[in-house]
């Protein structure tokens, strides 16, 4: 039979019509950065410079965001964008808040992470002052989250250990303590972990978190999500509990983990599980993958294809600790583990690994402590690594912990230790190559203090171009320290 050309033609009207919806209907992921732009500082006072911005899932349109304000944008991969930082940004000593926003549809902020530049002279070494000491309850605090939770330009830190409490920053590196920002339901039975974001899509952060309910005797474990309002109070939302479960869940990182659009959740527990979000603050648990004895999760798009994948560090029955890369498909599972390294032992409470970019290249680092060093392999870029430099560190009983930063504002990254009642820390500044110079003492002032082998958080708590950091006390609460 004939074809007519008005058969012809509404077919590929129609054709046209259907490719057009599915194109909208498929939705831009959320985007995810991991580890320091580049440059990580700058001097005030200079020109329009290009920063270099990296991470996963960002597609073309995406924007960078200099303190909530839109830059000039390029896209160069779904790892990398770079963007036109002014002029007028960098007058003087200030901290440049850098988030990345997808067009939509789906899409939107990179509301569970964000980075930072700093705008400030180089410094020979780090000052910390006179520590603002958070008491939260006198109970050691397990976590320790550093975000902006109202919308307001400035960080706030979250913290938990039974209950969710709220330090909300002024600005100038002094916090008030939210005391009626407490939740039952965070586990009490000690591996708690949260997670933050935009869950539900009303532009406001959320909080995810390990929960318990019951007694130590008598209990039911799961995951529950608090939503909150963009003015520091949140309210408890979707909860899941696990039918016959003997064991919390242990770390919980939260990214868009299938590329829809909306958050989800990686759980460490008597297996890792993987929750998928809706958009609308809540998740379905979709996969799980052998676990052992649990241990900790960070994400970061290691291969470089744009897509969030998994570095895990277990524990096992051995008593030893090794870690791994699960590679993610984009749409929420994972391929099979592959080795990275294997630790004998590992270092205080806090978290004992973390992911930089050590030699500026844009391939994400990994570094992680043993008993009395800290090892650092630098990435390839492509899922491998090098073999790893260890640092040895002062503590020769485990009691510390260490974070990632540019401290001296010299544009590389450095190395921060805690030694645990020793009322110093320790520096390793950055060469920016890969390599450390030789640990140097810093005196921390005021009375000692046990505390920082709970862990190290960072951020510039006051926008003066120097960073920060809090030292997590030992059955204390928090001791935050502003850079002179």
């Amino acid at each position: 039979m004939k074809r007519s050309f008005r058969s012809e033609a509404s077919l590929v009207a129609v054709t046209a019509s259907f490719l057009v919806v599915c194109a909208f209907a498929q939705n831009n992921p959320v985007p995810q950065l991991v580890g320091p732009p580049h440059p990580q500082a700058v001097a005030p006072g200079g020109g329009d410079f290009a920063l270099k911005v990296y991470g996963a899932n960002f597609v073309p349109g995406a924007v960078v965001n200099w303190n909530r304000q839109p830059r000039p944008t390029t896209y160069v991969s779904g790892h990398e964008v770079d963007a036109t930082i002014l002029a007028s940004d960098i007058i003087g000593n200030t901290a440049g808040y850098i988030t990345v926003t997808n067009p939509p549809r789906g899409g939107g902020p990179s509301s569970a992470s964000w980075s930072l530049v700093e705008v400030h002279d180089p410094t020979a070494t780090i000052v910390p002052g006179e520590p603002t000491r958070n008491l939260l309850g006198g109970t050691e605090d397990h976590v320790l989250l550093i975000a902006d939770f109202t919308n307001d330009g400035i960080l706030d830190l979250a913290t938990g250990s039974g209950t969710i409490r709220l330090e909300l920053g002024n600005g100038d590196g002094t916090f008030n303590f939210v005391s009626n920002m407490t939740y039952s339901a965070l586990s009490p039975f000690g591996d708690d972990s949260m997670a933050y974001g935009d869950f539900n899509g009303d532009g406001n952060v959320d909080l995810a978190y390990a929960a318990g309910w019951g007694s130590r005797n008598n209990s039911v474990f799961g995951m529950a999500v608090n939503f909150g309002d963009g003015n520091g109070t949140f309210i408890p939302g979707w909860q899941y509990r696990e039918s016959g479960g003997t064991n919390s869940f242990g770390v919980v990182v939260a990214g868009d983990l299938n590329r829809d659009g909306s958050l989800d959740l990686a759980a460490q527990g008597p297996a890792l599980a993987i929750f998928l979000g809706d958009g609308k603050g809540s998740f379905a648990k979709s996969a799980t993958y052998p676990n052992d004895l649990g241990g900790e999760t960070l994400l970061g798009d290691f291969n470089g294809d744009g897509i969030l994948d998994l570095l895990i560090q277990q524990q096992t029955h051995a008593n030893t600790f090794p870690i791994t890369i699960a590679f993610g498909n984009g749409d929420g599972t994972f391929k099979a583990p592959v080795m990275v390294a294997t630790i004998g032992t590992i270092c205080g409470l806090g978290p004992t690994m973390l992911v930089s970019d050590f030699n500026g290249d844009g391939n994400l680092d990994i570094a992680y402590c043993t008993e009395t060093s800290i090892g650092v392999q630098l990435g390839n870029g492509d899922g491998t690594f090098q073999k790893p430099t260890y640092y040895s560190v002062s503590s020769s009983n485990y009691e510390f912990s260490f974070a990632a930063g540019d401290f001296n504002s010299d544009g590389n990254a450095d190395l921060l230790v805690s030694a645990y009642d020793q009322g110093f820390l320790e520096i390793l500044l950055g060469n920016g190559d890969g390599t450390f110079q030789p640990r140097s003492h810093v005196t921390l002032p005021g009375p000692p203090r046990q505390g920082g082998e709970g862990g190290i958080g960072t951020g510039d708590f006051n926008s003066d171009g120097l960073l920060d950091f809090v030292f997590q006390l030992d059955a204390t609460g928090y001791g935050v320290y502003l850079q002179q």
